[in-house]
């Protein structure tokens, strides 16, 4: 799909996850070969099925092949996430907060999905983290805040975390962490 809010929904009813691909369909040579080598395979297909909800967010040379309300949607995400290059394949939980990125990989669709699985264990963590940050206080809270966060990116952080951001100075607010 390309309707970020009805994945969501989606996600959310199915208890699965986001993959979010960030692509230049008609002008990236990576993220075609990675619709070529990966997304279009069977393979890929059925091993992600349960898994995840599959959302292409594209930024078309050929603007003529996207609505004014998608690429809207589309442009507010790219800033929201922070993107920087094509393809970036976000994962992210059914609320859309992100997880774990990435891109093209070689191998085919059988070795993508093995690498998927092992950026999905980062939700494990990041969720085990905010958890320990939710029974704790002061700078204990913090640190396991920043550990929630840990392998994301500034702007992502920034984009996706706001409240998270606020958790943390208010639980560190003399900067013990250097956050």
């Amino acid at each position: 799909t390309s309707d970020f809010e009805a994945a969501k929904k989606q996600a959310a009813e199915g208890k699965m996850d986001l993959l979010i691909d960030f692509t230049g369909s008609d002008w990236c040579g990576w993220c075609i070969k990675l619709v070529d080598e990966v997304f279009s395979k069977d393979a890929f297909k059925s091993g992600v099925k349960d898994k995840f909800v599959l959302v292409e967010l594209d930024f078309p040379r050929d603007e003529a092949k996207l609505d004014d309300k998608t690429k809207a949607q589309n442009e507010k995400l790219q800033q929201q996430f922070g993107i920087q290059g094509f393809p970036t394949i976000v994962l992210a939980d059914a609320e859309g907060r992100p997880y774990a990125s990435t891109g093209y990989q070689e191998g085919g669709p059988e070795k993508y999905i093995e690498h998927l699985d092992e950026l999905r264990k980062k939700r494990g963590v990041r969720d085990e983290a905010l958890a320990k940050a939710g029974k704790a206080e002061g700078v204990e809270k913090a640190e396991a805040l920043l550990a929630a966060l840990d392998g994301l990116s500034d702007e992502m952080i920034a984009g996706c975390y706001g409240g998270v951001i606020e958790q943390i100075k208010a639980a560190d607010p003399d900067d013990k962490t250097g956050f």
